[in-house]
């Protein structure tokens, strides 16, 4: 079967270039072609100045000046050299297919990652809007921060509607991803894992071995984690448990070390890590899978991160403030109940992906 994935698979982020492979990868096991359909990202919904960051070009010039001036050409040669390790990554594993709108294969799946989120801009193909094939179906599709109210105070309820409505099913990762397809068409929708997940990532875990023993994964976002307190709080923890911080994937420069590491690489750092401090939705992904303590702030991302938690009983690892680290890092996480729960949950979204493909 020719079959062509929607999601954001150009993102300057490692936990979102596994979640696309991951899913491709699960289909390709499976005997189908697999291409990612291409597309031009909306930014109605943020700032112009924020969006030049993500088109690039002559206009992004003075963004990038004040951007070396604020993070400091560290910063910018770290995130040079990561663009380069992503987009080689990509160019081997995600291999890019037609436009959106002149696809003509066997089957669109959109998602898994915020793919219906409205937080940047509005992107009608991820709503199926304008896709030229008659089967269409989700997989793990999130609206991220995005709720109903939102949807209803950009005035798009009806054609959000309109478009999700030509799906033939539809599957998200999160309840309020379920109950905003709910409200807003009347559909039901299945809870499924995300890709990673799903994928499992099992080999890759095992195929890159840090030569560092007693250390700690920082995997956040260089934007956060620049609280003193929070830094302070992060360091006093790794001294008193004798521990480097090591940022992988992202560049802070109050860490011992900052780690550039291929997506497949990252995964081994989380696996030999002894915890990892995060607060993004697929760092937490990756240390489940990976079977890692890890300690969770949740900031803005509490629709899907505290979903994911509460899905796979780990709400004890959620951290509302730093100064209660070593009382969170001192619970003990029941692996054998977490990867129990792992199974179900990819038996259930594997059985929603099989009969869908089955179907056609």
């Amino acid at each position: 079967m020719n079959i062509g994935i929607l999601t954001y698979y150009g993102v300057h982020n490692h936990g979102a270039v596994l979640q696309a492979n991951a899913l491709k990868s699960f289909l390709v096991n499976r005997g189908h072609d697999v291409s990612f359909l291409t597309f031009e990202r909306n930014y109605d919904f943020i700032p112009p100045k924020n969006a030049k960051k993500y088109k690039g070009g002559i206009s992004s010039i003075p963004f990038y000046f004040k951007y070396v001036f604020e993070k400091g050409v560290p910063n910018i040669t770290y995130n040079y050299k990561k663009s380069q390790i992503l987009n080689k990554y990509r160019d081997r594993e995600l291999p890019l297919g037609k436009k959106y709108d002149e696809f003509n294969g066997d089957l669109v799946i959109i998602g898994s990652d915020e793919v219906f989120s409205l937080e940047i801009g509005f992107n009608p193909c991820l709503y199926g809007i304008g896709v030229n094939v008659s089967n269409i179906i989700s997989y793990g599709g999130c609206f991220g921060p995005t709720t109903i109210e939102d949807v209803k105070e950009k005035s798009l309820s009806e054609k959000i509607t309109k478009g999700l409505s030509r799906f033939r099913a539809i599957s998200v990762r999160d309840g309020n991803s379920q109950r905003v397809i709910k409200q807003l068409t009347n559909m039901e929708s299945t809870l499924v894992c995300d890709p990673v997940i799903l994928y499992g990532y099992e080999k890759e875990m095992c195929s890159f071995i840090p030569k560092e023993k007693d250390y700690i994964v920082l995997y956040a976002y260089d934007r956060s984690m620049q609280d003193k307190n929070e830094i302070e709080a992060i360091k006093t923890f790794a001294k008193k448990h004798n521990k480097k911080i090591y940022s992988v994937a992202y560049h802070h420069n109050w860490c011992d070390k900052n780690i550039q590491a291929t997506p497949n690489e990252l995964l081994g750092w989380i696996k030999n890590a002894d915890c990892v401090i995060t607060d993004t939705f697929h760092g937490t992904v990756l240390s489940i899978i990976c079977n890692t303590s890890m300690i969770v702030k949740i900031r803005n991302n509490a629709n899907k991160l505290k979903y994911l938690l509460k899905e796979y009983k780990l709400e004890n690892r959620i951290i509302n403030d730093f100064s209660s680290i070593d009382q969170v890092f001192s619970k003990t996480i029941d692996f054998e109940e977490v990867n129990s729960l792992i199974s179900e949950r990819r038996n259930l979204s594997m059985k929603f992906l099989n009969d869908e493909l089955d179907n056609i």
